[in-house]
């Protein structure tokens, strides 16, 4: 489960762009408010086998509103050879570590 420490990672990843910020909310949730940065991909796409254009070995820290969706996307991630998927929790936990919001 998510770590503060990961989502202070996260925004320092992002920022300097070494990791992808994966957000796995509805398209509703998206279109309301979202991390400055983040790649839009919803978590029904994920359970329908539909996976980011990303490389397998890229960092990823993935989020959604409070953490469960996040988990869920990063074990789908894994299972399709994603190697380094980090669930940093919801949108609150990368704003609570610094992260910007749009």
């Amino acid at each position: 489960m998510p770590e503060t420490s990961d989502a202070l990672q996260a925004v320092h990843d992002v920022a300097a762009g070494t990791a992808v910020l994966l957000d796995v909310r509805r398209e509703d949730e998206w279109d309301d408010i979202r991390a400055e940065g983040a790649t839009h991909w919803p978590l029904s796409r994920l359970q329908n086998e539909e996976m980011p254009d990303i490389a397998p070995e890229t960092r990823i820290y993935v989020h959604c509103a409070a953490g469960k969706r996040a988990e869920e996307a990063r074990e789908i991630l894994i299972a399709h050879g994603f190697a380094d998927v980090i669930n940093i929790g919801g949108l609150a936990d990368w704003q609570n570590a610094g992260g910007e919001i749009e």
